[in-house]
């Protein structure tokens, strides 16, 4: 297994903005997965593991945790049951790289997650969705490794997830899930390139930046409420609310983490003070 050391985090990060990881494990098989684990255990240093990175800031410095990229893992299968396909995706298969592939099988669910940049693990540890879709819409089985070490593989019902969150959070690394999508009779790799073009117009996507930076309160849109709040392209430094999207942060170059952090907080004391509502952060903030 490659393990590296003293790792530029910002560069597994899409808003480029972090210090350097004391180590980072790039894992390739199910073997490898429980071996870091266990190294976990033992030295009780938190693991975490990096995907895509749309999610994720770190704290400038260097950070001694058990950093897990899930670059290697990436296999995947494709079997078709009558008018269901059932796609099983590594934790490190690419949304672009599922994007093609119900494009060339014309299937259908898929098309309002196409243009988020994640991977399979992150987005189904933090059930990822746009346009009032979310992965668990079509996520069949999660193939999971506990804390002991242990595979285990959970139907969907067996899972604890919401908007936005699941159980694997808190525990257990996602190692693949199984996809059921079906065989459509509309033209899907049309609509896909409608919706990729409907959102690179109103998403930042010519700078660094990251997802949503916050979740949508109950009956509200967070991006609302921070433009309301005076901080669609409101800046600290080289950090800024992008003014496209007021939920997008974006890095202008040269961005750093104590500036980030500033942002958030006024934007948060501020949104409190005239909407009584506290956001709650999408974006893993690691420190």
């Amino acid at each position: 297994m490659k393990i590296e050391e003293n790792i530029n985090l910002s560069n597994f990060s899409t808003l480029k903005v972090g210090g350097k990881a004391k180590r980072l494990f790039f894992p390739e098989n199910i073997e490898d997965i429980k071996y870091i684990i266990n190294l976990s255990q033992d030295t009780e240093k938190k693991l975490i593991p990096i995907g895509i990175g749309s999610n994720l800031i770190f704290k400038d410095g260097e950070l001694d945790y058990i950093f897990v990229s899930t670059k290697f893992l990436k296999n995947l299968h494709i079997t078709e049951n009558n008018e269901y396909f059932y796609i099983e995706a590594d934790a490190g298969v690419s949304f672009k790289t599922l994007v093609n592939l119900v494009k060339r099988y014309n299937l259908e669910g898929f098309e309002s997650l196409s243009g988020i940049p994640a991977s399979i693990g992150g987005a189904v540890a933090m059930n990822a969705g746009a346009y009032g879709s979310e992965i668990f819409d079509i996520i069949e089985e999660v193939y999971w490794i506990n804390k002991e070490g242990k595979l285990i593989v959970s139907k969907k019902n067996e899972i604890n997830y919401s908007y936005r969150y699941t159980q694997f959070q808190e525990e257990g690394f996602v190692y693949k899930a199984i996809l059921k999508l079906k065989k459509s009779n509309k033209n899907i790799p049309q609509i896909i390139k409608k919706h990729l073009l409907d959102r690179n117009k109103k998403q930042p996507l010519d700078l660094p930046t990251t997802g949503s930076t916050y979740k949508n309160p109950e009956g509200t849109y967070a991006g609302y409420l921070l433009e309301k709040a005076g901080f669609k392209g409101k800046r600290v430094g080289d950090i800024g609310f992008s003014q496209k999207h007021a939920n997008f942060l974006v890095n202008y170059g040269n961005g750093k983490y104590k500036d980030l952090k500033k942002l958030l907080e006024l934007a948060e004391e501020k949104v409190k003070e005239e909407f009584k509502i506290n956001l709650e952060r999408e974006v893993k903030i690691i420190e």
